[in-house]
């Protein structure tokens, strides 16, 4: 992977937390801000992939039938497993 730098400003109490964490971790300030910046992209997809989901849902929900085959195979999955009666 090719690395760029950056430049950027950020308040110095935040620069304080993010000190703390790196004398933690021991990351490279490069390391925790990547670390931090991916977090922050994986979120954002998520958020997308849910929203596209509940949008898609809202489009089309599930059929009566559709809902009285889910519960039927769930009934024989969980009749299958070892229950303790306690």
């Amino acid at each position: 992977m090719a690395a760029a730098k950056i430049a950027c400003s950020i308040d110095a109490q935040l620069l304080a937390r993010v000190e703390s964490i790196r004398a933690r971790t021991g990351e490279s300030r490069s390391a925790l801000v990547s670390r931090a910046l991916l977090a922050l992209t994986r979120e954002a997809a998520l958020a997308r992939d849910v929203a596209r989901y509940v949008e898609a849902y809202r489009e089309k929900p599930e059929t009566e039938d559709e809902v009285a085959d889910a519960r039927k195979l769930a009934r024989r999955a969980l009749s299958s497993l070892p229950w303790n009666d306690r």
